[in-house]
């Protein structure tokens, strides 16, 4: 039975890698998979696909984003240059999201 994972990362913000071989990275996110949770970061972890076509043809190279755990990425705060946990907090009875840190809307 797949249970689904709490994700406090959505698609736009931007984080930090904490570990693996892109550790430090900084980038945008670009899909999330709540099922597997999984982010796929812009620019972090290309792979290079060589596809051919069926007749012969010439191979073409792809650049293809692999996903990261989500537990693997921090939200960055641009402001303060540095990576922070997520608070919530209700502003006008609408739940924001905040930098711990900070204090900075994200």
């Amino acid at each position: 039975m797949n249970k689904q994972l709490k994700l406090n990362v959505k698609i736009g913000d931007k984080v930090k890698v904490l570990s693996g071989n892109n550790k430090g990275l900084i980038g945008v996110i670009t899909n999330v998979s709540p099922k597997n949770g999984m982010v796929v970061i812009d620019g972090i972890l290309p792979r290079i696909k060589y596809s051919k076509s069926a007749q012969g043809g010439t191979a073409e190279k792809k650049e293809i984003s692999q996903p990261v755990h989500s537990s693997s990425v921090m939200l960055w705060d641009s402001e303060a240059n540095q990576s922070s946990k997520i608070g919530y907090k209700f502003e006008n009875n609408v739940k924001k999201r905040y930098f711990k840190k900070s204090g900075n809307l994200v």
